[in-house]
């Protein structure tokens, strides 16, 4: 599921049963696995691999080159 105003960049992997909220960036090179959640407003920098079943707080920002595991919380504070 992509909702509105998402922008994805060149080079992507958006696996089955990932959703991706409102006002979402994902930039270049980054894979969303099954059944991960973004939620509203996060950055996904470039060459960022988000695990299965992941999900973000929203408006986190996830820098480049990040592997977030599968199964867990991404959060910035």
């Amino acid at each position: 599921v992509i909702n509105p105003n998402v922008t994805i960049g060149n080079n992507c992997i958006i696996n089955t049963k990932a959703i991706i909220e409102h006002d979402v960036t994902v930039m270049n090179n980054c894979h969303i696995s099954t059944g991960a959640i973004l939620n509203g407003g996060v950055y996904v920098g470039e060459n960022t691999f988000f695990g299965s079943s992941a999900v973000s707080k929203e408006y986190s920002v996830i820098p480049s080159n990040s592997f977030i595991k599968a199964n867990s919380l991404y959060y910035t504070s």
